[in-house]
């Protein structure tokens, strides 16, 4: 492949980016060189991933091929990404993640140029996302429309793992490829890196009720419903009993694991701060949203997902520079 070539597919990623994730481009703007590219094209790669569970869905015997290819692509196979994209071409109108997927060789390119201390880290993030991600989508492909996508609180916190931890952890692995900081130091901040995805993972799971459950994705564990006398269906529509006992139970969760995200940044030291704050934003946006969403009579019951307001987010943002927080704010106001 020519320079010229792969320098066109690196704007590609680029403009992309910001597409299929405004607020995720705002916090990677903060990381610069190989660090920055691989953390771009990681994220690309798992939004693809993320497009096959929820974009195109199918028949389980579908879904899976779909996902093989995904992993072949992930593992060298230059034909899987080629095959997956003119499959989904047709379909690239519909949206922006769809035409992401379409263009996967462009992603697949910047990444196979990727260096193999980068490379390596992508590949076992994405492959972990990718294959969890297959796991679940089959599953609910195979079952009634009725049931929960997640049986019990434990496969809530092994879905959030494989959906969101293992980036948390490709993350650390990434920069830590240019810190190179010492096995203990290294060890301890992958050890604690999960949380920081579960953390976000779960506000999304909670703030994206409204939406899911119409659309018949619910995430939701079946037992935590079961308990109530519930269905996915009767979470959303009007008011009933269990409704709000179960969204606090998700908040307290969320809040809990947002909770111990000051004690994975406090392992990089401030000279590192665009890092921090990379990390640090999405976690203050997700208080922010989890408080916005608390004051929303309609919530989660209601027709739309709480939207944090712009200048909301530009704010905790901002707060978070004057002092260069480490992240008080999530430590403080854990529910009991």
């Amino acid at each position: 492949m020519d320079n010229s070539t792969l320098a066109l597919d690196r704007r590609y990623c680029r403009d992309a980016l910001p597409r299929v994730s405004r607020t995720f481009a705002i916090g990677i703007g903060l990381l610069r060189g190989p660090l920055g590219e691989s953390v771009r094209v990681g994220y690309l790669l798992c939004r693809a991933a993320d497009t096959l569970e929820d974009s195109w869905p199918g028949p389980p015997r579908e879904l899976r091929a779909r996902f093989d290819r995904f992993l072949e692509a992930i593992a060298g196979s230059r034909p899987a990404a080629e095959s997956l994209a003119r499959e989904a071409a047709s379909l690239a109108a519909k949206a922006d993640d769809l035409e992401l997927l379409a263009q996967f060789p462009r992603v697949w390119r910047v990444f196979a140029s990727l260096p193999a201390e980068l490379r390596h880290p992508v590949a076992a993030g994405v492959t972990t996302l990718a294959g969890g991600m297959c796991r679940y989508a089959t599953r609910a492909a195979e079952r009634a429309p009725t049931l929960s996508y997640l049986d019990t609180e434990a496969e809530l916190h092994d879905y959030c793992y494989v959906v969101a931890g293992c980036v948390g952890l490709m993350l650390t692995r990434l920069f830590d490829a240019e810190d190179r900081p010492d096995p203990t130091l290294a060890a301890e901040r992958e050890r604690r890196a999960p949380i920081v995805g579960e953390a976000l993972q779960l506000t999304n799971i909670l703030l994206d009720w409204p939406s899911d459950v119409r659309r018949g994705r619910c995430h939701v564990p079946q037992t935590w419903l079961n308990e109530w006398g519930l269905t996915a269906a009767t979470l959303v529509g009007e008011p009933r009993p269990g409704q709000a006992e179960i969204a606090w139970r998700l908040n307290s969760l969320a809040r809990s694991a947002l909770a111990r995200v000051p004690d994975y940044l406090d392992l990089f030291p401030i000279r590192h701060v665009r890092y921090r704050l990379f990390c640090l934003w999405p976690a203050l946006w997700a208080k922010a949203s989890l408080d916005y969403a608390r004051r929303d009579e309609q919530f989660p019951w209601g027709p739309h997902r709480p939207k944090l307001p712009k200048v909301a987010l530009w704010s905790a943002a901002m707060g978070s520079l004057v002092g260069l927080e480490s992240g008080a704010t999530l430590r403080r106001d854990v529910p009991a």
